[in-house]
């Protein structure tokens, strides 16, 4: 499952997106999180990227949307940062389940 993220971390329903993320790690299915526009953002804070790694899930985030808000240097190890092309790659041929989360 690829959940695509596009909101702040300080979003309302963020938490319950990682919550989701989370459980379907713990029954063994392949989750990764992709963070775009405001996303981005989460990816620069080590606490919810330690979480994640430690969960098993893969985390992404898009390269334009870093350099757009400034981050590029702030990002955590524990990211990937992908460009389009890759995110066509996640899409097309890692993951048979996309959940965009767009409120």
């Amino acid at each position: 499952m690829l959940i695509i993220l596009s909101k702040s971390p300080w979003a309302e329903n963020y938490g319950s997106t990682l919550e989701i993320a989370r459980k379907a790690a713990e029954k063994g299915d392949n989750v990764a999180i992709l963070h775009v526009q405001d996303a981005c953002i989460a990816t620069t804070i080590n606490e919810h990227c330690g979480k994640l790694a430690e969960k098993k899930i893969g985390i992404y985030v898009l390269k334009a949307d870093l350099e757009a808000r400034g981050l590029m240097e702030k990002v955590s190890r524990k990211a990937r940062v992908i460009d389009y092309k890759q995110w066509v790659k996640l899409v097309m041929t890692e993951h048979n389940k996309i959940v965009s989360w767009t409120s």
